[in-house]
């Protein structure tokens, strides 16, 4: 991975690692399919506008491509995220999510075989993940008695995640990013919109100001930015390269807490580092 491939994956796992924050406090007023919702539309927005002053290079529209990837690297693991916070540890959403590029290893074995992982990337995989274990060791202690409903419900977000990303490699070549990032963001919120008005009544809601700071700035910045540099990402690096980021989330999830809300630094929190960033160099190289 070159130097600059490696700083997007950085800066990408910086952005995602706050969102465990913003979904922590914005489902606390805002329920989960309207949060989601709102997160969608607003980013697919703002780069709708972004496109309209910016013209560049366009292709085609693949729009049942778009439709999959708001489905499944969307709508579906957004509001499963959301909706498993209000009962489990952020930290142990975060070990779960990031059995991603295991599963994404996987599904490149059977759907994308020019892109097979090779032994030192698997090598990297398991020493990331083993990281992330030893990272969250103690929210996972604290986690033990958490609900298997919300547990599964994360891990069907990472195995959904790990399918959209092999999925788009192949189906969303030449597209440029922000394109693909328009359309799977727009087609994922209008999918949700429905079950938003049907289930939770979004007009009767009275959502705490920190809830709907939380939903705009995961919108722009963990939405509508994140996932452009996402595309682009896995345009140059291919899926095992852009999966990585799931590995760095926890990292700076860890270092948002302790630089925003006070929360102390422990040796597990060095000794995960270590592991994760020897994976990530492993699986990345």
């Amino acid at each position: 991975m070159r130097t600059g491939d490696m700083a997007i994956l950085l800066a990408l796992g910086a952005i995602w690692g706050a969102s465990y924050l913003f979904f922590a406090l914005g489902v606390r007023t805002i329920p989960p399919f309207t949060f989601v919702t709102g997160r969608l539309l607003i980013a697919a927005a703002l780069l709708g506008l972004f496109r309209r002053l910016r013209p560049g290079p366009r292709a085609d529209p693949p729009w049942g491509t778009y439709l999959m990837m708001g489905v499944f690297n969307a709508a579906l693991p957004h509001t499963l995220v959301a909706w498993s916070e209000r009962t489990i540890a952020s930290g142990l959403a975060g070990v779960l999510i990031a059995t991603m590029p295991l599963w994404a290893a996987g599904f490149t074995v059977i759907g994308l075989r020019e892109e097979r992982p090779s032994r030192r990337q698997l090598a990297g995989l398991l020493l990331g993940f083993l990281g992330i274990l030893v990272l969250l060791f103690p929210d996972l202690r604290r986690a033990a008695h958490a609900h298997l409903l919300s547990e599964g419900a994360v891990v069907a977000a990472a195995i959904s995640y790990a399918a959209a990303t092999v999925y788009a490699r192949r189906a969303l070549r030449g597209v440029p990013p922000v394109d693909a990032a328009i359309g799977q963001l727009g087609c994922g919120g209008l999918m949700a919109l429905p079950l938003s008005l049907l289930l939770d009544r979004p007009w009767a809601l009275s959502p705490a100001p920190e809830s709907l700071a939380a939903l705009i700035l995961l919108a722009v910045l963990g939405t509508a930015i994140a996932y452009v540099m996402y595309y682009a990402l896995l345009e140059r690096t291919g899926v095992i390269g852009v999966s990585l980021v799931v590995y760095l989330n926890p990292i700076f999830a860890v270092l948002w807490g302790a630089l925003w809300l006070g929360e102390p630094l422990s040796g597990w929190l060095l000794a995960g580092l270590a592991l994760i960033l020897a994976g990530v160099f492993l699986a990345g190289r």
